[in-house]
């Protein structure tokens, strides 16, 4: 069966400082197809679509939109050739109706004399949504909504945009969609997928290769830069995935079990009837020093906000923290970080990391201090340690003067861990360490999870799956409604099923 290309890209390269980001490559898009587009972080995905939606410019090659040579100059531009892109942080004004965020710098559509015709809008607003399932008033402002409804009110819009200027099969992209979504949420967004596809070509970039294999039509795999491969969703296999993209044999455990430790005898935190009013009851529990503990529940048990006030993020009502067995007053981030606690936030870029600062200012963000001789900053020694925590960590970076916004999400997470462990911190609370990490960082991160362990330092962690929280963790602590229920063994020769723990959570 012949197909039709709406997109052809030949011998597309893209250079950065110390960096080929595309090395030139020839590739297409099909019209009415949901590509996945899979690679370990810095494959070049992203450089990839940011040329196609106009943010990036080609150094060399040629793209051809629907057999024209394109010469798009900015996002604008690609809108208006039907090119559109929903990033993983989203892009709705929190503080406009949905129908003002659907029609923003196209409102002339709806005036008349001079006058907007909000009525009409609305109503226009109405029908669009309605198509995607979202059945929410229009004049609803949409800090109001959830994730998952913000993204059907971008792609209603594009979807939209599109058919405004005339262009048919627009091309769709999806940046990572489902990082934030509950699992009601993906069924119901790939649903929709599966019906745009009608209309439109499907760009779907995702580090969950189980979900990358269930909904793509054609998956193409990207690494350093290069177009590797690409299969059929027939011929798709994760593993065969991981392989192409990682280039290299993964762990043959798939969390390091084997590298897993027996925790020390010496308790390193010990929480003692802490409770959070409309959060969490009074909970008591112990983490031993080179534990791994992992906090388990459903959204609203209460865990977040137990994990927040262990880090000073948030304050307890009532209750008692110690370390080493010594009480400590936790009432705000500082004191964390005095007692040698650090927090490493699900949020990496808005919580985690200054991204307009580079390297060396983030990783040594929490020792400036130390790093002072004679009251002024040692330029000498602050680069010094943040390159020895850069490499302990493994970092990418085209040089430690890189700014972090433009560093990759593995990247991202692994300067956060070395702010952290800068800090000379004991323990750890890690809040879904791998969100939105290719499975190659993944199996670094988890490797350098078990070296902290090994080294005695303690963590706390929330993770992305079950099967993750059992893989990596010593023990689960089990929360519901606010209660911890349960405690639940995970020796490393022993791991319980999931399915033998999902009855105490849900």
């Amino acid at each position: 069966m012949n197909k039709k290309a709406v997109v052809e890209l030949k011998q597309i390269k893209k250079s950065f400082p110390g960096v080929q980001a595309l090395k030139g490559f020839d590739f297409n898009i099909y019209e009415h197809e949901i590509l996945g587009l899979v690679g370990e972080n810095g494959a070049g995905k992203t450089t990839l679509v940011k040329i196609l939606n106009g943010l990036f410019h080609a150094d060399g090659g040629e793209y051809f939109l629907r057999g024209k040579k394109s010469t798009i100059k900015d996002p604008l531009d690609a809108i208006k050739e039907g090119v559109g892109m929903v990033f993983q942080e989203g892009c709705t004004l929190p503080n406009l109706t949905i129908a003002e965020n659907l029609f923003l710098c196209h409102e002339d559509v709806f005036k008349k004399n001079g006058f907007l015709q909000t009525r009409k809008m609305n109503q226009a607003a109405k029908e669009l949504t309605k198509e995607m399932g979202l059945f929410v008033s229009p004049t609803t402002v949409c800090n109001q909504l959830t994730p998952a409804q913000k993204q059907m009110v971008e792609i209603s819009r594009l979807l939209w945009l599109s058919k405004l200027y005339g262009k048919e099969n627009p091309i769709l992209i999806l940046d990572e969609p489902t990082t934030v979504l509950l699992e009601k949420e993906v069924d119901n967004l790939f649903a929709i997928l599966k019906e745009v596809k009608k209309q439109a070509s499907i760009i779907l970039i995702s580090h969950r290769l189980e979900e990358i294999v269930e909904n793509s039509d054609r998956i193409a795999i990207f690494k350093d830069g290069d177009f590797v491969t690409e299969m059929t969703q027939a011929e798709a296999e994760i593993e065969k995935i991981e392989q192409f993209m990682v280039g290299r044999e993964l762990a043959e455990e798939h969390y390091r079990e084997s590298e897993q430790r027996i925790p020390e005898e010496e308790v390193f935190l010990e929480v003692k009837d802490l409770s959070l009013n409309k959060f969490f009851e009074p909970i008591s529990f112990k983490i031993h020093k080179g534990e791994i503990v992992s906090l388990v529940g459903l959204i609203g048990s209460g865990k977040e906000e137990l994990c927040q006030c262990i880090a000073g993020t948030m304050k307890a009502d009532q209750g008692d923290i110690s370390i080493l067995g010594k009480p400590v007053k936790i009432d705000s981030p500082k004191d964390s970080i005095r007692y040698k606690l650090g927090y490493i936030p699900i949020d990496r870029r808005q919580q985690g990391l200054a991204v307009d600062m580079d390297l060396v200012e983030n990783i040594n963000m929490l020792v400036f201090e130390r790093l002072k001789k004679y009251g002024l900053l040692n330029r000498k020694k602050e680069l010094e340690n943040a390159t020895k925590w850069a490499k302990e960590t493994l970092v990418k970076a085209p040089s430690m003067r890189s700014k972090c916004a433009n560093l990759s999400g593995g990247n991202q997470q692994k300067v956060v861990i070395s702010k952290w462990l800068s800090a000379d911190s004991q323990f750890l609370i890690l809040d879904h360490p791998t969100r939105g990490i290719d499975v190659g960082a993944k199996d670094e991160i988890y490797h350098r999870i078990r070296q902290l362990s090994n080294e005695g330092k303690s963590l706390l962690i929330m993770c992305d799956t079950l099967e993750e929280d059992i893989g990596l963790s010593n023990r689960m602590l089990i929360m519901k409604d606010g209660l911890l229920v349960e405690e639940v063994q995970c020796p490393s020769d022993a791991k319980p099923a999931p399915v033998d723990v999902i009855a105490s959570i849900v």
